[in-house]
């Protein structure tokens, strides 16, 4: 057995130190009496720890700054042949070792526990790493993130302690580990070259080199015969107040389900070394997560709680927003994400769409490049991502130009209550400390604005935003920009906005989610305005939703059926905001809002009137409103009733709706009304259908192959080329039936209608 000195006289320097798993090892290194010494491409606490420690450190990479041989160069994968430090200690004869091989060193020297799979390593590590510290065991660990309770991602500790590490399938490396006891979280692909049985079969090698093994019972079938392995059905529930697993209850300091499962794999993998489940269970109890793994870092200016995680595959983020969504219960979750590679980001744009669309906002910032070019990568940005946005959302994908712009944003979009989440696997976490930081700031005077604002109506808002491209906020993706574009939170300010529209001889326009809405190719003359903030938020008063107008009409269903209120679970099939819908009169599958609409607010250049249903003008898909008058409020009565059974109601709608019409596709929804005598006859759809009309195409627009009364946006579709389309499918249903469809999509902007 080696002594904590033993690595003296080894000279050791790590290529890209600064990282997760490299400064671990140099960390170690250091412990063992090595000398280390290192380069990273920039500064970091990480960095500086190591400094203190005692290693020797350099920002950037070159072969200047190699110091005098002989030395064993440490290489991740991500440090390609062409780093000139890597190309230097190769030309002199240095030895170079793979993160893997001196990871191996470390593993042959101790009883160790590693953990593999796509997703949950750093957690699961962490669990075993923190109760066997709890437990007083003397644990070692090299995790690829900080234990928060223990404070520092690696440490070697007494010579008969468990080591635990994590074991990386991405680059085949952890084929190089033979650990006492394996624990494999999930497989599953995340940019890898190898199809998924290429994979699993590495997973085979791997369990059959462990002592051990602990996996759900679902990847258990790749365990090769004779390996020993405990396959378990892994829990299911809210850890934060306790879940079930076998004798047992797991309970922990952060939420998720998938936590509760890493807990149990934990815990079967800490049996398998001889430690006692309820000892076990009982240490986890106290586990409050591993650095950049929900992380709370604070509350924003307005009392939002802010949560890091290193969340970077679709699967990761799905399960990052459901837990926000568990922790924060009727709060809304806005979700800043960083997408990492573009190729990951080319791979898994429609995953990462549907997964981050659960959020109640979505802000997408530049991808984090890690290895790879932008140049390698031309047609790939995170509005690709924006592209696949699942037109039925509830949540709205934003784009931000930079770091600044989304603290700025998700600052505004989320209150008391809510929770920010910023994701991913590059820097993203600065946007978290940005929003932390601005709510130490003074808070601005804000009197001398408000004493200027109302002075004059026709100087020009603050809120304003000149050339607004207008195709990310709409589903179909297609159109120019509008001439002003504002988003407004405040009653007041929109009355102020419209007043100022007046004065200028502009015309209006309300915009919600985008839904139902086709953009000029030329853009919008005039103003154009979203609710935001409280008018886009839902409230509660006994059985009646009061929603803003800028709120989603699919969100403030769910948020009624989670009460157990009835009466509008038709909303979740509509996919725009509740202004829109009364705008619309937008109903489906026999709801009518009509039904429990109470009053509306509207707001106009003159202030904020309240109108009952009678005075809307309602028709089929339509009411009176004018372009000049903005829904600033609605209120719905709603019934009492069991939440299983709105829930229920509300799952059957969306199961219907998702099997009869195309999702994840650049839509604004159905396209044309149905003529009458619908319901008596014919609806539009079929009429499309029976005239063979399905897949129909004309430039970058077609009609769904799936619904015929869908138009899809295959690529770059112009709104002119949509309006083509949607004329070549009138014609040819009047020549087969007789009958002219009447479009239901609303248009802004000089759209040149054939049919008008």
């Amino acid at each position: 057995m080696q002594t904590p000195a033993d690595w003296q006289g080894r000279r050791l320097h790590f290529l890209g130190i600064g990282g997760a798993g490299m400064s671990g090892l140099a960390a170690i290194a250091l412990t063992r009496g090595a000398t280390v010494t290192g380069s990273d491409r920039s500064a970091s606490a990480i960095v500086d720890g190591l400094r203190e420690a005692g290693a020797t450190i350099t920002i950037g990479h070159d072969a200047s700054a190699l110091p005098d041989g002989p030395l064993e160069i440490v290489r991740s994968t991500a440090i390609t042949e062409e780093n000139p430090e890597l190309a230097a200690a190769r030309a002199r004869g240095d030895v170079v070792l793979h993160r893997s091989e001196l990871l191996a060193e470390l593993v042959a020297d101790r009883r160790t526990i590693a953990v593999a799979g796509a997703h949950g390593k750093t957690t699961t590590s962490s669990m075993v790493a923190h109760a066997l510290h709890t437990l007083g065991l003397d644990p070692s660990w090299v995790i690829g993130g900080t234990v928060r309770t223990l404070g520092r991602a690696a440490h070697w500790g007494g010579e008969d302690g468990w080591l635990v590490v994590e074991a990386d399938e991405s680059d085949r490396s952890f084929l190089r580990l033979h650990p006492t006891i394996s624990i494999v979280t999930n497989i599953e692909l995340d940019h890898d070259a190898r199809d998924l049985t290429a994979l699993e079969a590495d997973f085979t090698t791997f369990l059959s080199g462990s002592g051990e093994a602990v996996v759900p019972t679902e990847i258990a079938r790749v365990a090769a015969p004779g390996t020993k392995v405990t396959a378990i059905d892994l829990p299911a529930g809210d850890p934060q107040t306790g879940v079930a697993f076998g004798d047992v209850t797991i309970t922990l300091g952060v939420p998720g389900s998938h936590n509760a499962g890493n807990a149990a794999l934990a815990i079967e993998a800490l049996a398998q070394a001889g430690v006692d489940r309820a000892a076990s269970a009982g240490a986890l109890a106290d586990f409050v997560g591993a650095g950049r793994r929900f992380e709370p870092l604070g509350l924003s200016a307005s009392g939002a709680r802010v949560v890091d995680d290193y969340a970077h595959h679709p699967t990761e983020v799905a399960a990052t927003v459901e837990a926000a969504r568990a922790w924060v219960g009727e709060g809304r979750v806005v979700a800043v994400f960083q997408p990492h590679l573009f190729s990951r980001t080319r791979d898994f744009a429609k995953e990462f769409a549907e997964a981050l669309a659960a959020a109640d906002e979505a802000i997408l910032v530049p991808i984090y490049p890690a290895r790879e070019t932008q140049e390698a990568f031309p047609d790939i940005t995170s509005a690709s991502i924006e592209a696949q946005w699942p037109w039925h959302a509830v949540a709205e994908a934003r784009g931000a130009a930079d770091f600044a712009a989304a603290a700025e944003l998700a600052s505004g979009l989320a209150g008391e209550g809510d929770v920010i989440v910023v994701m991913g696997a590059g820097d993203i976490r600065s946007v978290g400390e940005q929003i932390v930081a601005a709510a130490t700031a003074q808070p601005a005077d804000a009197s001398s604005a408000s004493a200027s604002a109302a002075a004059s109506t026709s100087s020009r808002p603050a809120e304003l935003v000149a050339d607004q491209p207008m195709d990310r906020m709409t589903t179909v993706r297609a159109g120019g920009h509008a001439q002003w574009f504002a988003r407004v939170d405040d009653p007041e300010r929109l009355v102020a906005l419209l007043a100022w529209a007046r004065d200028e001889g502009l015309a209006v326009h309300a915009v919600g989610s985008g839904s139902n809405l086709l953009v000029s190719d030329d853009g919008v003359a005039g103003l154009v305005v979203r609710l935001d903030g409280d008018l886009g938020d839902t409230r509660f008063d006994g059985h009646d939703l009061i929603a803003g107008g800028g709120a989603r009409f699919p969100k403030a269903a769910a948020a009624a059926a989670r009460l157990g209120l009835a009466g509008i679970e038709f909303g979740v099939s509509i996919p725009g905001t509740v202004g829109g819908s009364v705008r619309m009169n937008a109903n489906a599958y026999g709801g009518a809002l009509a039904n429990t609409l109470q009053w509306v607010e509207i707001a106009t250049a003159d202030g904020v009137e309240r109108r009952e249903p009678g005075a809307l003008g309602f028709a089929y898909r339509h009411s009176a409103l004018t372009d000049g008058e903005v829904v600033v409020r609605a209120a719905f009565k709603l019934t009492a009733s069991e939440p299983a059974t709105v829930k229920a109601a509300l799952a059957e709608l969306r199961d219907k709706r998702k099997a009869t019409q195309p999702s994840g596709i650049k839509t604004f929804g159905s396209t044309f009304k149905n003529p009458p005598p619908w319901p008596d006859g014919p609806s539009a759809g079929q009429l499309l259908d029976t005239a063979g009309l399905r897949g129909l195409q004309h430039g970058a627009a077609r009609l769904s192959p799936i619904h015929a009364n869908f138009v899809e946006n295959t690529g770059e579709a112009t709104t002119a080329e949509i309006v083509a389309l949607m004329q070549l499918a009138r014609e040819r249903v009047h020549a087969e039936h007789g009958v002219w469809l009447e479009p239901e999509v609303r248009t802004l902007g000089a759209v040149e209608l054939p049919w008008a």
